[in-house]
């Protein structure tokens, strides 16, 4: 493996948001408001991430990299189809637990990391590929999996609908997380270029800790 990707990995792996209480207690067990209070404010991430991928876009020249993140945001659209966009899904499956979206509040804290990766982003098109690639693709693999792990037991218990958003998800943090990994090994040749990647990644690590703390303050 190249040893900026393993870094980046390793630096995702054993950042502090994973082992966050809040995400550790939930991945053992979680109620239906759990999990409807982490759906809610990830619906705002969902929104936030389609913005973040056309900046980081617009910041390179290098048209193989505008591809690769385009590609992973069309595949997040729903390769055109409205009803299979990942927010589309996601607002489908609120709706099924009876969740009025209408009231949906964004949490201060989910507030701040929001501006927390427009801020992290804006810095630069590698800092932006930090960001985006291994804290973001590679970050919600593994909290997503939690999470879900942890909805098919409350599933056993309660009646509630499939998790097509966890399973949609999953799949294609998969494949971006790859892609992502591949780009940023292609295009981030000199030793200035890594040191943001690896910076990006950092700064988004720590501001998604927000997003956690925030769903800590609210249970």
């Amino acid at each position: 493996m190249n040893r900026l990707i393993e870094t980046l990995k390793i630096e995702v792996q054993s950042h502090a948001v994973l082992n966050h209480p809040w995400l550790i207690s939930r991945a053992q067990s979680m109620t239906r408001s759990d999990l409807i209070l982490w759906l809610s404010q990830e619906y705002f991430v969902s929104i936030g991430f389609v913005d973040w991928f056309l900046i980081v876009a617009s910041k390179t020249k290098n048209q193989k990299a505008k591809i690769v993140l385009i590609e992973n945001i069309w595949e997040e659209l729903g390769e055109g189809n409205i009803h299979e966009t990942h927010v589309s899904i996601l607002e489908e499956f609120l709706g099924k637990l009876n969740f009025d979206l209408k009231s949906n509040k964004k949490l201060r804290h989910t507030e701040s990391y929001l501006k927390a990766m427009k801020k992290i982003i804006n810095k630069g098109f590698f800092y932006g590929l930090g960001a985006l690639g291994p804290a973001n693709e590679y970050l919600l693999k593994l909290e997503y999996s939690k999470i879900s792990n942890s909805y098919q037991k409350l599933k056993e218990l309660e009646n509630l609908p499939e998790g097509k958003f966890f399973q949609v998800n999953l799949d294609a943090d998969e494949g971006h997380s790859k892609r992502m990994f591949d780009l940023i090994e292609e295009v981030s040749l000199s030793e200035k270029e890594q040191m943001e990647v690896i910076e990006g990644n950092r700064l988004a690590l720590n501001a998604r800790e927000q997003f956690y703390i925030g769903l800590s303050i609210n249970h």
